[in-house]
Formats: structure tokens, C-alpha cells, sequence
């Protein structure tokens, strides 16, 4: 009996922590999930959009390039 509830513990176990794995492959293949993304004009272009009924950005799989990494004044326009 002690054998089947230890068994059963880790068929249980295992199954969650499968169920919480976050190695989705469908999400790789996908190139608009991969692209990369100017992180000036992105924040340019999400600060212009003012509509009081505008969608959240998934940014959680966009690679930023930071191409203005050095220049002081990449924001310049914007923050005025």
C-alpha cells in the first residue's frame, strides 16, 4: 500500500510540474514572436498612441535592439 501512494505521489508530481512547463515550441516557430525591435521607435510609437481604448503590448517575447544606446538625445523629440 505504502508503494502505490508513493507512486502516486510521483505520477502527481510529475504531472504538475509538466502542466507548468513553459517550453511552448509553437512559440519559437512563430517569426513575428521573434522579431526584433527597435526599443527607440517602439516607445515613440507607443507614446503616440493616445486612444483611451488601445490594447496592452505583449512585450514578452520581442527582442529590443538598442541601436540609440549611446545618444543622449534619442527622446529628445518626444519629451519636449
Amino acid at each position: 500500500m505504502k508503494r502505490l501512494i508513493a507512486l502516486m505521489c510521483v505520477v502527481f508530481i510529475g504531472g504538475t510540474l509538466a502542466g507548468c512547463s513553459d517550453s511552448d515550441s509553437s512559440r519559437s516557430d512563430d517569426p513575428e514572436m521573434n522579431a526584433q525591435v527597435d526599443f527607440t521607435q517602439f516607445v515613440k510609437d507607443e507614446i503616440a498612441n493616445t486612444k483611451d481604448d488601445r490594447d496592452a503590448v505583449d512585450i514578452n517575447d520581442i527582442e529590443f535592439t538598442f541601436n540609440d544606446q549611446a545618444n543622449e538625445e534619442a527622446f529628445d523629440d518626444v519629451l519636449q
